[in-house]
């Protein structure tokens, strides 16, 4: 039985045959459906979401599956972005982010330091390939050298190239432990790669390094939010607040519509 919707026959409910034996989602909920973000309804509800596209409810075919994949990615980008704001802390370009080791190049041109100067200057003219080779010649000088391996990341993630990206966050990560730029950074590519539990890890290394960290705390709770797991996202929400920072108004309706209140 299908609620919250009005059958082809004017009634306030429906009726279909299920597709599985048992007793799950035999009472499906259409409204708690379409309120919750695709890829969390489709985990959550996935007899439901089926029955909903069956019916012509909801859209289906992967095109509006990619659609609505597309739509939350752009609400949490934009989320992001107004917390930043909020925090007085705008995303600078990646090229700002690069590591350096300071502004003049080191007089040995085979040092690992070198390596990674010249790497910089050619990864803020656009010359990636070869920012790429000088910040791994630079790794191979100095295999515990993390801003090497932070900046080639940086330039994978420019290039798209995210598993190589999260594999140099991770050895940053793994040789500086506390380096809390590099676990939210990789946090956010484990997020955009769909992978939920190694984001929410990252992230709740950072707070465990810094409690006061609201920018894990907010993030932390983007993903929670995505997972589905809601309750989890009302406790960090909380704990940004609690830290006196506003949380973006538009976020806070979506994770109230979706988990039916705070």
């Amino acid at each position: 039985m299908i609620t919250g919707v009005t059958s082809p026959y004017q009634l306030p409910f429906d009726v279909v045959l299920k597709e599985s034996f048992g007793y799950r989602e035999t009472l499906v909920n259409a409204r708690s459906i379409q309120a919750l973000p695709y890829s969390a309804a489709a985990r959550r509800y996935p007899l439901g979401v089926k029955v909903l596209q069956r019916r012509d409810y909801i859209p289906a075919g992967l095109a509006f599956e990619a659609k609505m994949a597309t739509e939350q990615r752009e609400d949490m980008r934009r989320w992001q972005v107004q917390f930043d704001e909020a925090i007085g802390q705008p995303e600078p370009p990646w090229q700002d982010q690069l590591r350096q080791g300071g502004q003049a190049p080191p007089r040995d041109a085979e040092d690992a330091q070198a390596y990674n100067h010249r790497g910089v200057a050619l990864a803020k003219q656009g010359e990636y390939q070869g920012a790429l080779a000088e910040f791994s010649r630079a790794i191979r000088r100095d295999p515990t050298y993390a801003d090497a391996f932070y900046n080639r990341a940086l330039v994978c993630l420019a290039i798209g190239n995210l598993g190589s990206a999260a594999s140099d966050f991770g050895k940053v990560v793994e040789i500086r432990p506390d380096f809390v730029e590099a676990h939210i950074r990789r946090a956010r590519l484990h997020a955009a790669m769909n992978e939920h539990d190694q984001a929410i890890s990252s992230l709740t290394k950072v707070v465990e390094i810094d409690p006061r960290c609201v920018k894990a705390y907010f993030q932390r709770s983007l993903v929670y939010y995505t997972k589905g797991e809601y309750s989890r996202a009302w406790d960090d929400v909380r704990e940004v607040r609690s830290l006196d920072v506003q949380v973006p108004f538009g976020f806070v309706e979506a994770l109230r519509a979706a988990s039916g209140g705070d």
